[in-house]
């Protein structure tokens, strides 16, 4: 009885897995790509595999496991054409150690939903690489504003050295959150103004530069754009002054990414780090080094906009001769809501 308890529990959950997988097809988008490309994209993205001891009184182990998986439709289509590849993939030697399961995929043909659902996405990515390409022809002309009644660009620094004041400005946009919201503010009101119903242009339940999801008969469509590069993202560059010297300071150039969320019919804006500079060095690269030496007008924009602490230096390091702090190295810390946002290096 025991034995048919396990087994009958076993193809209850393999039943609603299976279920799940038809319910949900993996969509990538590519350009131009070749049936081997597509071929290949698919069968590199198997579904999830679940395991289980052969023998119910062990412990599962490589050696007993009995590994399972239910395959998925996973589709590659063209946004520039109609060249759509469509695969079912899974695993072969069901039952096996993970080991044994071999890939593959295997070409089948495309629904009524499918089509529907590339069709729409497709129609999405036109609207909305419009609608962004507008916005930010728009910013050009007419500038954010940090508050309701100062332009970015307009804050002057408090700081002893006089440093330029764009410097202040892109570090309040990173950190502060106001700019992120005077933008997303001003997003959601042009896509009012300009289609009335978003969600009538804007199909996808999801929809940003890292991926989508859309929904089509009740089938739900998730993917990225694997092969192809897209760019929804609004940038606000902080020139410096014309009487501060050309080279005087690095790049600063604060880069938002905007998502479409069906959920709240709203775009959304985040700070994209791998885009975003401050004093040249890209803003990923700032929070995961702890290496970073930048420049002091930097360093007093972060110590105006965040709490910040900082650790004493490690036994010998950085010092160069005498016992006391002269010369030696510290790291300062700064934070948001107590989390850690970057380190930066600073003298002692």
């Amino acid at each position: 009885m025991k034995y048919i308890i396990i087994f009958l529990t076993f193809l209850f959950v393999f039943a609603n897995a299976a279920e799940a997988n038809n319910n949900n097809v993996t969509l990538f988008m590519c350009e131009g790509c070749n049936y081997d490309e597509a071929y290949q994209l698919a069968k590199d993205n198997p579904p999830l595999t679940q395991c289980y001891s052969s023998d119910p009184n062990e412990i599962i182990t490589i050696d007993n496991q009995a590994c399972y998986s239910n395959p998925k439709k996973v589709i590659v289509a063209d946004v520039l054409g109609n060249g759509h590849f469509a695969f079912m993939v899974g695993h072969h030697h069901q039952g096996s150690n993970m080991p044994l399961l071999n890939k593959y995929a295997e070409p089948t043909s495309l629904s009524n939903n499918d089509e529907t659902a590339i069709s729409r996405l497709k129609t999405t990515d036109k609207n909305f690489s419009k609608f962004i390409k507008e916005t930010q022809a728009e910013l050009n002309v007419s500038p954010l504003q940090v508050s309701q009644h100062l332009p970015l660009n307009m804050i002057h620094s408090n700081t002893e050295n006089s440093c330029p004041p764009h410097i202040t400005d892109a570090v309040k946009a990173v950190f502060e959150g106001r700019t992120a919201s005077e933008l997303q503010h001003k997003l959601n009101n042009k896509a009012k103004a300009d289609f009335e119903d978003p969600e009538r242009f804007f199909h996808a339940k999801e929809y940003s530069s890292e991926g989508f999801s859309i929904g089509v008969g009740g089938i739900s469509y998730q993917g990225t754009w694997k092969k192809v590069s897209k760019n929804f993202n609004t940038s606000v560059r902080f020139n410096q002054n014309q009487d501060i010297p050309t080279g005087s300071t690095g790049l600063y150039d604060v880069v938002f990414s905007i998502k479409w969320i069906r959920e709240f019919g709203a775009l959304s804006v985040s700070v994209n780090p791998f885009l975003t500079y401050l004093d040249g060095i890209a803003l990923n690269q700032l929070q995961k080094t702890t290496s970073n030496t930048v420049d002091q007008c930097l360093q007093d924009a972060l110590d105006h906009t965040l709490p910040s602490n900082t650790s004493s230096p490690s036994p010998g390091g950085g010092s160069s001769g005498g016992g006391g702090w002269d010369n030696q190295v510290c790291e300062k810390h700064y934070y948001i809501n107590g989390v850690k946002m970057l380190t930066i290096k600073v003298s002692c």
